[in-house]
């Protein structure tokens, strides 16, 4: 997933590509996140990082010569619909579904989850969670945080508590913890579930 540096990087270059059309110099990288406009050769390491973990990509030689790798479309045909409960009428419905932003969004990433603290979201031990690359969060949002620059995790978040993030497990036998603001860093949002059984892959997206 990269070091928090990188993972704040990768952050800017997307974010000014989005909005320029450009990739941004390692000095302009440098002043957007905040640390001063000679650590070039840090951006350089961390942006070559980036691009060995193929996030980013050189596409020429010379200056603003990073861009995000293409993510070909995907769809899965959908075939119509199967009762979970009572059964239903057979209904013949040919469609395709776009999974593609899903499983090769440019801006996310895969992580597997270990312990069943999020069971009530129906996100269990061993499930693939989709996630989006962000650094911050909405009142209610599912988020990958890091907590004192050391531990991650994957909790719902909260801001309910003057003064406090509080994170929220989907666990009616664990407790929320709430923490200072600067304890806690967001690294992600979660999008998706990828759920493995008998090698099939299930595909559930975020509402």
């Amino acid at each position: 997933m990269g070091t928090p540096l990188q993972n704040k990087i990768y952050q800017y270059i997307t974010s000014f590509i989005e909005a320029h059309g450009h990739s941004p110099s390692f000095e302009e990288i440098a002043v957007g996140i905040g640390i001063s406009a000679r650590s070039v050769s840090l951006i350089s390491r961390c942006v070559r990082a980036l691009v060995d973990e193929g996030r980013l990509v050189f596409y020429k030689k010379g200056h603003r010569n990073i861009k995000l790798p293409e993510a070909p479309s995907f769809s899965l045909p959908l075939l119509g619909k199967i009762a979970a409960g009572s059964p239903i009428e057979a209904i013949h419905d040919y469609r395709a579904i776009d999974v593609g932003w899903l499983l090769k969004g440019e801006t996310h990433f895969v992580l597997e989850v270990k312990g069943n603290s999020m069971i009530d979201e129906g996100i269990l031990d061993g499930d693939f969670v989709i996630c989006k690359h962000a650094s911050a969060a909405k009142e209610g949002d599912i988020v990958v945080a890091l907590v004192d620059q050391n531990d991650a995790t994957l909790k719902r978040i909260s801001y309910q508590v003057k003064g406090m993030i509080t994170l929220i497990p989907e666990n009616p036998h664990l407790k929320p913890k709430a923490y200072l603001p600067h304890r806690i860093q967001i690294q992600g949002l979660f999008v998706g579930l990828l759920r493995l059984n008998n090698k099939v892959t299930y595909v559930e997206q975020s509402h």
